[in-house]
């Protein structure tokens, strides 16, 4: 049955360029027993904004992209959702990065004068092999490839 699934996942994946890079890294942590973390924020609390909710999405996403390594890649899922894929890196380092993308996203609400504190809102975080998280990747993976469909 897994593999059905896995398969299943796969053939989806080519419509996401983003979910594709996340399979690859993983089959890439894998083979060589690296790590690789993703991260993922729920920004669906920007729809209490009385703004244009597009471009407060657009400036996050351009100030998370502008916060991280050349090799993380950042995209934003479905509309309310912001992923980041951090090539070698642990759940540790993972952990790191969050924090200061939290103060990232603060800073933009606040320049769009908000009341919203983002530090209540943490990321779903799955990195490997570490998986302490409540997901794994290829859990975030089959998630991903669902809302592409």
């Amino acid at each position: 049955m897994g593999n059905r699934m896995e398969n299943s996942v796969s053939q989806s994946l080519a419509s996401s360029p983003f979910v594709h890079r996340v399979d690859v890294e993983l089959k890439r942590a894998q083979r060589y027993q690296i790590f690789v973390s993703l991260l993922v924020y729920d920004l669906s609390f920007l729809s209490s904004i009385k703004s244009d909710d597009d471009s407060l999405q657009n400036k996050i996403l351009q100030a998370v992209a502008k916060a991280v390594r050349a090799i993380d890649d950042v995209s934003l899922l479905a509309s309310d959702k912001i992923a980041l894929l951090l090539p070698e890196t642990n759940r540790q380092g993972a952990e790191i990065a969050s924090r200061r993308i939290s103060s990232v996203v603060q800073a933009c609400l606040d320049s769009f004068n908000t009341d919203i504190h983002v530090d209540t809102v943490a990321p779903e975080m799955a990195s490997y092999p570490d998986a302490a998280g409540m997901k794994t990747i290829k859990d975030f993976l089959t998630d991903f490839s669902g809302q592409y469909n």
